[in-house]
């Protein structure tokens, strides 16, 4: 059974990129969305193995807001993908042990 990996990302044209790049070596993507209200349905209803979070998305949450509720609902593994890795942001992730690549 393939891994699977929840997308959220609120560019659509980056967001299809790793979609590509992950089914291309073997994983799965349930789904891709782009909001961090989104992201907490998504986790609900796909049950995914890892989620690869933006910080800066779409609707009222970030992606730091969304990935905090996910850890404490379901425990699932965070890998925050962005562009903005300014100080400030940083250290609030920091506070979930998430990990950033920028």
């Amino acid at each position: 059974m393939a891994t699977n990996i929840l997308i959220v990302e609120d560019e659509k044209i980056t967001a299809e990129d790793i979609k590509n790049s992950l089914n291309s070596v073997g994983y799965e993507v349930p789904a891709i969305v782009s909001s961090g209200e989104g992201a907490i349905k998504a986790v609900e209803e796909f049950k995914p193995d890892l989620v690869l979070m933006d910080i800066r998305l779409e609707g009222e949450m970030d992606g730091i807001q969304a990935a905090e509720q996910i850890r404490s609902r379901r425990g699932i593994p965070i890998i925050y993908l962005t562009a903005y890795s300014d100080e400030k942001t940083v250290q609030r992730a920091k506070l979930l042990n998430l990990w950033i690549y920028s």
